[in-house]
């Protein structure tokens, strides 16, 4: 079957084969004081009328995008405002190869909206560490998935120079967070010498629903010319609410449109000259993001052919968010090479408070709808303060054989997260129910406070030296090479008591785990290209990508019969690393005067002892295991045309097969064969979630100028096909299963846009999701014993109206 996945993608390939006519002609790097500009479909073309190019920093250094030999997509601000892109949740939905959706219902998770899984080419873990690398600039802000309320964050899509996503494992560049691929939210520099600006403003309906709105500028350039300059924005957008809550008791709605959630950010930077070649660069980010209820819906109240969107919590779920990101980058051209240091603090507060009413009901075996008056909360806070430092020095000469980079890299990594559970009645319904009070003296609950965590902390330090070079073989043929080493150690350690936890446990006799790990992963990379010409460019790449280890948290006594039905009496204390190797064939190619460009690659990625959440459906509870080995298979393809001058289209398609090759238990015990005295938590062939197929076509079509004015109309439309096989979860030959939850259904959205562009300004019509969808994204419930869903689907139609001015 692998091999027929590879067949079936590489038959993309053919579309790249005609017409190559090899000219030794090697593709030159782009000068590092290059300015870096990506185009979007709505960009004129260039003087000869085809597309313009794409300029990255990919791989550290400033190159045009065709000659990268890696499978990465680019996308501008001007890109993000003409196909309407306001979240990461946007960027994803049109960018090839990636899985993201919002699971604030599963396992993982604690009600929060803010919760997702982010997954590319089927490297998929909602557990342990990342797997895909978030970056503003050059740091790092990824989140470790710990207990239930650890959650990424994403920049505002608002003043960003571009959004690049690179596929595949980039830890010899990126470090151990890059085991799938990386995002990176590129950031405009200050300029010493131009001024611009940036505005943008929105106004928005939802079908069922509230109005949105936003408001952002942005502004830069000189203080003192040639010595300082400067790049400021402010930025506020409100989401409206679609989903309403209502007392199921009664139908009666008690707050309409609960789901609106808005974001205000600041950022500052300056760059400072120095001298003539020596720039110091501080900057500061500030981003608050408020959501006041889950967009979640119990399908029991709702109606999703309708879009009748309702949930029955006793509460809000509502979750805050703020962050902010320091950073003092210096750069210093010393002709033959670039030196780049950049130091960074993170600092970070997520808390919510999640409606755990029907929870705690369920976990005890309670009816999950609870007598009028009940009211369970559960606040959560997740604190990051995390310090990295990196320096690296770069070849600067762009006409040598031979370029390289080197580096060093260190981060402090400091998460802990807390959680309390306050139920003030569910003792009275505990004793009701068993004849036996849950909160005793020797498991007091003072006030209802049946749990408390006051301690999740996973501490990671990361040292690593890193080189890469790349040698030109010939005018046509060249070698990269390159590899990271890195310490790193991680310690962890975690505290919960109450009567949630077990009958005699209490601030004196908790439950704790704690542990320690270190490693020294290696991670290498090689790739051999061939530039047929400057317009051609083939590759076949190799790359290891790793993520650290850490720790569990205990388990309480209720999971014990879940735990023996996989063969463990407790859930293990750490969970080890886990490693992949990814082989890459890829094409990049311009033709028809560059008004034709395709980029095209097929991989295959196997992935070794993998850590993966194991959610225990009958306890309400959860812990991280090492589960087997992981293959994924799959390719993408992009493809840009300029016809004509006005005219522009754009397909891009993804394959991803990501399934588990081997049974794999979630500890010591024997899981397979004659011999097996447990059931396994994966069987061979069960699938990680991932849609088989995505496809997205856009075009975009400028009208007769209209005076000064230019008018244009474009279209999106993406389809992502059901995922029709087993996950883990449902297949029966597993010992953790809930057959009732499905898998990732058919999406499909269509969104278009009609506008005016003239002097800077851009004012547009838009609509999404015209075809007012509702696919199932995700359903949920909190224990087998429980009959109460929770769901989620997509925003419903909404139209708006957007005004830009760049200056």
């Amino acid at each position: 079957m692998r091999s027929t996945n590879l067949c079936t993608i590489g038959l993309l390939f053919g579309l790249v084969g005609v017409g190559l006519t090899p000219t030794g002609a090697r593709a030159q790097t782009v000068p590092a004081s290059s300015t870096s500009q990506t185009v979007p479909l709505s960009s004129a073309s260039s003087p000869s009328g085809g597309l313009q190019e794409v300029v990255v920093t990919a791989e550290r250094r400033t190159e045009r995008l065709q000659d990268v030999p890696i499978s990465l997509s680019a996308i501008t601000q001007e890109q993000m405002d003409s196909q309407g892109m306001r979240s990461f949740d946007d960027v994803a939905l049109l960018t090839p190869g990636i899985n993201f959706e919002r699971n604030g219902l599963s396992g993982a998770s604690n009600y929060n909206d803010e919760n997702s899984d982010l997954s590319i080419r089927g490297i998929d873990s909602s557990a342990g560490a990342s797997t895909t690398a978030i970056y503003v600039d050059d740091t790092p802000i990824q989140t470790r998935h710990i207990g239930f309320g650890s959650v990424d964050a994403f920049p505002a899509l608002f003043d960003l120079e571009r959004v690049e996503v690179l596929r595949g494992p980039q830890g010899t560049l990126f470090g151990a967070g890059a085991e799938g691929g990386a995002i990176r939210f590129i950031t405009p520099a200050p300029s010493l010498y131009d001024y611009s600006g940036y505005s943008r403003t929105e106004l928005a309906k939802t079908e069922g629903g509230d109005t949105s709105d936003e408001a952002g500028f942005a502004e830069g350039g000189p203080i003192i010319e040639g010595k300082l300059g400067f790049r400021a924005s402010v930025y506020y957008r409100r989401d409206g609410g679609y989903v309403d809550r209502m007392d199921y008791r009664t139908d009666q709605v008690t707050e309409p449109d609960a789901n609106w959630q808005e974001t205000a950010s600041v950022h500052l930077e300056l760059a400072w000259a120095l001298a003539d070649h020596m720039t110091l660069t501080p900057s500061f980010m500030y981003q608050r993001l408020y959501i006041a209820d889950t967009a979640a819906f119990w399908p029991s109240l709702s109606n999703l052919g309708n879009g009748v969107f309702n949930n029955g919590n006793a509460q809000p779920d509502s979750s805050t968010d703020p962050w902010y990101l320091t950073s003092m980058k210096y750069d210093w051209d010393l002709g033959w090479s670039q030196l780049t240091a950049n130091t960074s603090f993170f600092s970070r507060h997520q808390h919510a408070v999640s409606d755990y009413t029907q929870f705690d009901r369920a976990v005890f075996g309670l009816p999950p709808q609870p007598p009028y008056g009940a009211l369970g909360g559960a606040p959560f806070h997740d604190t990051q303060q995390n310090v990295t430092a990196e320096a690296r020095l770069q070849s600067n000469s762009p006409d040598s054989r031979l370029s390289w980079t080197a580096g060093l890299y260190f981060a402090h990594l400091n998460e802990n997260e807390t959680q309390e559970i306050i139920d003030p009645t569910i003792n009275e319904e505990f004793t009701a129910a068993y004849g036996v009070p849950l909160c005793t003296p020797e498991a007091p609950c003072p006030g209802g406070q049946i749990a408390t965590q006051p301690l999740y902390r996973i501490i990671d330090r990361e040292a690593a030296t890193y080189g890469e070079l790349t040698y030109n073989l010939s005018r046509a043929w060249s070698v990269t090479a390159g590899a990271r080493i890195e310490r790193a150690q991680f310690t962890g350690a975690t505290i919960q008591y109450g009567p949630f936890v077990g009958p005699t446990s209490n601030v004196d006799n908790p439950l704790t785990s704690h542990g320690t790990g270190t490693a020294t992963p290696v991670t290498p990379r090689l790739v051999l290209s061939y530039h047929a010409n400057r317009d051609n460019l083939f590759y076949a790449s190799i790359a290891k990508g790793y993520r650290v280890g850490g720790v569990n948290q205990g388990l309480t006594s209720s999971c014990a019969s879940s735990l023996a039905a996989i063969g463990l009496t407790q859930g293990p204390s750490t969970y080890r690393s886990d490693s992949l190797w990814s082989y890459e064939l890829g094409a990049k190619n311009e033709l028809l005067n560059s008004r034709l460009q395709i980029d095209t690659s097929v991989f295959l990625i196997d992935w070794r002892g993998i850590q993966q959440n194991v959610y225990l459906f009958q306890c309400g509870l959860q812990f991280v295991a090492n589960l087997g080995d992981v293959h994924s298979t799959g390719g993408d393809i992009d493809i840009q045309y300029r016809p004509i001058d006005p005219f522009v289209v754009s397909f891009t398609a993804a394959k991803v097969d990501a399934r588990y090759m081997t049974s794999a238990c979630a500890g010591p015990a024997v899981c397979a064969g004659p011999d097996a005295t447990a059931l396994p938590v994966v069987s061979p062939g069960d699938r990680l979630p991932s849609a088989p197929w995505t496809f997205t076509l856009s075009s975009e079509y400028l009208l007769p100028r209209w005076g000064d004015r230019k008018p244009y109309v474009r279209f999106d439309y993406h389809y992502a096909t059901a995922q029709t096989t087993l996950l883990s979860t449902q297949d029966p030959r597993n010992g953790v299963i809930d057959p009732t939850i499905p898998g990732l259904p058919i999406v499909q959205s269509l969104n278009a846009r009609a506008g005016l562009r003239w002097g800077g300004i851009d004012m547009s019509l838009y609509g999404e999701n015209l075809t007012n969808e509702h696919p199932l994204l995700f359903l949920s419930r909190d224990t087998l014993a429980s009959d109460l869903y929770f769901a989620r689907s997509d925003r419903p139609r909404t139209v708006g109206l957007t005004a830009t001015y760049n200056f």
